[in-house]
């Protein structure tokens, strides 16, 4: 049987992946748990029982950007967070992932191209290739903050690129776009007639003194989409809803916005009754914010204290925000794939590599900052005498 070229034409899962799903069966300890609701939190359970079984869930008003009420209280939630955002530029998507697929629909035809950073998280590769779009990337420098590589950047480009895609925060290396890189993208986008696609899923996310950073700068003269949704903002990836922002000069931006209607319209995809929960469950996102936030600050800590007698057997790499921790080792890129299976069999701990997000030029492992506090300090009593 012969199958679209858009998913991969081997299948095989690789070796870590393998022995991840053998050492969960063994009591290894889990350093890659990224899913919120298995960390222990803890949630406003009775409101948001409350919240998604009244009464307006039992009414279906379909509209492709998603209910009024729920994309004001999207608005709501922004403008609290220093950002203007009328309710009728907001769509409200099943997920960020879901978005991306909107929003390369929406820009490029079969074969056309984004770019997209790298190093950076896998998925955008997959959903690029699902929807028959390329993915070119361009790289982020191996340096403090993890600058844009501007002529990389500029190399990469082709005649069918139609978009630029940036992380703010970057994943997993936990650092924000500056001022001078967005006045480079605006420039950039501008000169060449891109969109550029801001996925800020972890922007809630900024460690103390990096707050200033969140801002992202994008001139209303360039046509520009900004995503979240609650699976960052409240930790809860399971109630699948998101939210995408559109922004533009207003010829541009009326043709965008039908246009997406279209697309949206045709899949309806976000469920009522977490529509109809939204506005109160974003009344509680900000408790919940700082009760993750204080759980990542919490773990990276005792990561850094634990670090300190590995002297420079170890480096804890310097971030603004996000969820992981990025662990640079004096070995070659090559070794990362055979110390990170030496550590599910022999100490029983998983962490990630850092080929899994396209690190090529050091060996690094990525750590998520989620776990509870004793599953973490367990975990780093396995890995660090490892290394």
């Amino acid at each position: 049987m012969r199958f679209s070229e858009r998913t991969p034409r081997d299948m095989t899962r690789n070796r870590i992946a393998e022995a991840s799903t053998e050492a969960g069966r063994h009591g290894v300890v889990d350093l890659t748990e990224s899913n919120p609701t298995r960390c222990g939190f803890a949630y406003p359970e009775p409101l948001i029982r409350r919240a998604l079984g009244g009464a307006a869930a039992l009414r279906y008003d379909p509209d492709p950007r998603g209910s009024l009420e729920a994309r004001r209280a999207v608005s709501e939630h922004l403008r609290r967070e220093g950002r203007e955002v009328p309710a009728e530029r907001l769509f409200l998507t099943a997920s960020t992932s879901e978005a991306y697929s909107f929003l390369f629909k929406l820009l490029a035809d079969p074969g056309d191209s984004i770019l997209a950073p790298t190093p950076g998280y896998p998925l955008i590769d997959h959903l690029a290739a699902l929807e028959g779009v390329r993915k070119l990337p361009y790289p982020l420098r191996k340096a403090p903050g993890w600058p844009v590589d501007r002529d990389a950047l500029a190399a990469a480009a082709e005649e069918d690129t139609r978009a630029v895609v940036v992380i703010h925060p970057q994943n997993p290396t936990g650092t924000f776009l500056k001022p001078a890189e967005w006045g480079f993208l605006g420039r950039f986008c501008a000169d060449r007639g891109l969109a550029l696609v801001s996925d800020e899923v972890f922007s809630g996310y900024a460690y103390p003194g990096s707050e200033p950073l969140r801002a992202a700068p994008i001139p209303s003269s360039l046509l520009s989409f900004r995503m979240g949704g609650l699976s960052k903002s409240m930790g809860l990836p399971q109630l699948k809803l998101s939210w995408v922002s559109v922004d533009g000069p207003p010829a541009a931006l009326d043709e965008c916005l039908a246009r997406l209607d279209l697309i949206a319209d045709t899949y309806l995809s976000v469920n009522t009754p977490v529509q109809a929960a939204l506005p109160a469950l974003l009344n509680e996102a900000e408790g919940m914010r700082r009760q993750i936030l204080e759980r990542v600050l919490g773990n990276r800590g005792r990561l850094e204290a634990a670090l300190g007698p590995l002297g420079d057997r170890a480096r804890l790499w310097p971030a603004e925000g996000g969820w992981y921790a990025l662990l640079e080792l004096p070995r070659p890129a090559a070794a990362e794939e055979g110390i990170v299976l030496d550590l599910i069999a022999r100490r029983r701990v998983l962490v990630q590599p850092g080929l899994f997000y396209d690190f090529s030029d050091a060996c690094l492992l990525v750590l998520s900052l989620l776990p509870r506090p004793d599953v973490f300090a367990e975990g780093l009593s396995r890995l660090l005498p490892a290394l």
